[in-house]
């Protein structure tokens, strides 16, 4: 029997015409086999590479998978974080470069439309089942720019065995609560450790929930600026009283590692952050690994919030292998293949939906469960309004910190007017 190609009909018609078909039949190709592509196609993913080594091991046999089923010779290429969005930005320039890009925050309002339409790939891997906030990133003036992959939330890391000399039992679950004892904790010579740097990640953390968490915001849910408000006035007289009275004022000239530094050298009783100190602690077989516990951040007035870093993957438009490039996020978001990219990760990354809070792999180490609940506590930057570029120029000029800092340096009055003053420009009111 001839093959289609034989009796004069294109591989590539061939292709197209049964990929229609089975759409007709109610078929499709997500939850069932990887679909047969051309054995020539190349699919080029760049990512960061991950603190956990072995979710990125995992990946590459998941997409060693997908080529196999799927005819493709898969790229996997991973790279420094910092170096990510410089390459997205050289390629959509040019023109030329990977099929998917991983990115984080809502970095894909800065590309717009020079990211191809991935609304279906949103709906096919969760839709409205995805956190909200996970949507917000990707959802760029109305369209699905990118598809939320993990999470990174920063719980409260702390010291037991300080704190049980302290005579302090469970760590604070409210501000207030955190003001007493971390109060205490200083007097002792182990000060609560808070980054008011000029930081892309820690800068950003703790400062927006403390802020959200006794009723402030930049901006209402109508998007307006709302930046001077009962509110924010209440979370900067309470930083300058918690900074003064339990912090490490060290904290003002902190980066990213700082903290991790300061707590696995005992210098502070606790620290936000990510779960990468423990992790490495027990890579290390660190003794300080036995002495740590973790908590979701304090509540205010407000409420409790959490600020959680997004991963989302976007398809370059001038990518010739657009519909390849969603085809390989469906297979990798299917729940089979994300589960094993979830547990990879040893609870590092968490997941885009509340699906994921309640997994067993939370149960293996008691340590880390706290981390299964912090994205549904999860704002974005810009919280009460939309999650926009603008949004985002505001952290990347550290308005909420050193509103903070200028709390505790200058007074209240003075710290608030100045950021209405620096948010009337950004957001243009």
């Amino acid at each position: 029997m001839k093959s289609p190609v034989q009796r004069g009909i294109t591989r590539r018609r061939f292709v197209q015409t049964a990929g229609a078909a089975a759409a007709g039949l109610g078929l499709g190709y997500f939850g069932g086999k990887a679909p047969a592509f051309a054995q020539q196609h190349q699919l080029h993913s760049l990512q960061l590479s991950s603190f956990v080594p072995a979710t990125d091991e995992t990946l590459k046999q998941i997409a060693a998978e997908f080529g196999k089923q799927a005819g493709v010779k898969m790229n996997m290429e991973f790279i420094g974080l910092n170096d990510v969005l410089p390459r997205a930005v050289a390629a959509v320039e040019s023109k030329t470069g990977p099929d998917l890009i991983l990115l984080q925050w809502n970095q894909g309002y800065l590309f717009d439309k020079s990211f191809a339409d991935v609304g279906d790939v949103v709906q096919a891997v969760g839709g409205n089942k995805i956190y909200a906030f996970n949507r917000a990133a990707v959802h760029v003036n109305g369209v699905y720019r990118g598809v939320p992959h993990y999470n990174i939330g920063s719980a409260m890391v702390y010291n037991t065995a300080m704190w049980k000399e302290g005579g302090l039992g469970a760590y604070p679950d409210t501000y207030d609560e955190l003001l007493r004892d971390g109060a205490k904790m200083k007097k002792m010579g182990w000060p609560v450790g808070w980054c008011l740097g000029h930081t892309i990640g820690d800068g950003a953390f703790g400062n927006y929930p403390i802020l959200w968490a006794f009723g402030g915001a930049e901006r209402d849910e109508h998007g307006k600026l709302a930046i001077n408000s009962k509110g924010t006035r209440a979370a900067c007289d309470y930083m300058r009283e918690f900074w003064n009275a339990a912090c490490d004022e060290g904290g003002m000239a902190w980066n990213d590692s700082s903290n991790n530094q300061a707590f696995l050298g005992e210098t502070v009783s606790s620290v936000l952050n990510a779960a990468s100190i423990y992790m490495k602690a027990v890579r290390d077989k660190n003794p300080i690994a036995a002495k740590i516990a973790h908590t979701v951040a304090p509540k205010g007035p407000a409420g409790r919030f959490e600020l959680i870093q997004q991963y989302n993957y976007h398809v370059p438009a001038y990518s010739k292998n657009v519909k390849l490039a969603k085809e390989w996020l469906r297979f990798l978001m299917r729940h089979d293949n994300y589960e094993r990219f979830f547990v990879s990760s040893g609870g590092f990354a968490q997941g885009i939906s509340a699906e994921w809070e309640h997994h067993k792999l939370w149960d293996q180490d008691p340590v880390m469960k706290p981390y299964a609940e912090l994205s549904k506590y999860g704002r974005n930057m810009g919280y009460k309004a939309a999650y926009d570029r603008a949004s985002s120029e505001a952290q990347a000029k550290y308005i909420v910190a050193d509103m903070f800092v200028r709390a505790i340096k200058e007074g209240t009055d003075s710290a608030v007017q100045w950021a209405e003053h620096e948010l009337k420009q950004i957001y243009k009111a």
